[in-house]
């Protein structure tokens, strides 16, 4: 059942992701640990979210798996035409809108669930162009546990003076901040050529 689910959500990836024809797109600097998806904006599940760019996003080995320390350990990028100053509100709404679209679940019966998301932030400091959110999103595991899951989430969001656009680097992982999934977390690194934050 969980390769079927894992499976399902590659799908689901795959029908968003861009292969590496002319030029590689890396958003992220990761080591090649973390699986990587590329994801075209506006995305097709969250129509809400209408940004354009692109969604980088980077798996934890054992993200998929819900027996590993790894579990729904992921991070990614939108380098979008995002040009007003994100707030918590904006962090907040967005999120529902990505799990809702994404967890969306058909039942035996053909009845389709939208699970509601619940996000809550707080901002915790703004220095240098950057400004950090932290909190916790409550969303629906459709592909592993068919349950409700809090994952612990921080969102650095840079302002690039050559784009002037703000770039939002999301991290998650269910575990608490002193795991050690954090340190891998906090690892990944915008690239340089992003944005001379």
């Amino acid at each position: 059942m969980k390769k079927i689910s894992i499976v399902s959500f590659l799908l689901i990836c795959s029908m968003h992701t861009f292969g590496q024809s002319d030029k590689e797109i890396n958003l992220i600097e990761a080591n090649s640990t973390w699986r990587k998806e590329i994801v075209k904006m506006p995305i097709r599940f969250a129509p809400e979210i209408n940004y354009k760019g692109y969604e980088d996003v980077r798996f934890a080995k054992g993200w998929g798996d819900k027996n590993s320390p790894e579990f729904w350990t992921l991070a990614y990028v939108w380098d979008v035409n995002l040009e007003k100053k994100p707030t918590t509100t904006f962090f907040e709404d967005n999120l529902q809108f990505y799990f809702d679209g994404l967890m969306k679940v058909v039942n035996s019966d053909k009845t389709l669930i939208i699970p509601k998301t619940k996000a809550f932030f707080k901002e915790d400091n703004i220095k240098d162009g950057l400004t950090t959110f932290i909190g916790t999103v409550e969303v629906y595991d459709a592909f592993a546990t068919k349950k409700p899951i809090v994952l612990n989430v921080t969102i650095e969001s840079f302002y690039c003076l050559t784009a002037k656009k703000y770039i939002p680097f999301f991290r998650f992982s269910p575990k608490d901040f002193t795991h050690p999934n954090w340190e891998k977390l906090n690892n990944l690194k915008l690239q340089d050529i992003i944005c001379d934050h």
